[in-house]
């Protein structure tokens, strides 16, 4: 999957990423619920690592990979407040504007840490 990695805290960060996207795929190998149902709980896996990287983030960054997983969470930040600034939205839209952000940020995030 990602190369060996001398940094703890990138190591960290990528064994936070690769449980994250063993689980989501456990969702969909060995899951006999409807696909909407495996959706939602696979953009809850992926928030969920999302946060526990950003809680991992130093307040200093390190390296390139540091500088672009947190740019990335801040771009995601000011999407998501964009997102609910909006008005005229119904739900169920927002919802799905709301996991196809997160899924998208989850998916960068796991590229910038070099995870194929």
């Amino acid at each position: 999957m990602a190369p060996e990695v001398k940094d703890p805290l990138l190591k960290q960060l990528r064994e936070i990423a690769i449980a994250a996207l063993e689980e989501r795929r456990g969702l969909v190998v060995y899951s006999r619920m409807d696909a909407q149902e495996m959706d939602r709980l696979a953009r809850q896996v992926e928030r969920d690592a999302l946060e526990k990287i950003r809680a991992a983030l130093p307040p200093m960054a390190t390296t390139a990979e540091i500088v672009g997983v947190r740019n990335r969470l801040e771009q995601m930040d000011d999407q998501l407040a964009a997102l609910e600034a909006r008005e005229g939205i119904p739900e169920r839209s927002r919802q799905l504007e709301r996991d196809d952000i997160t899924w998208r940020a989850f998916e960068e995030v796991v590229w910038t840490l070099g995870i194929e």
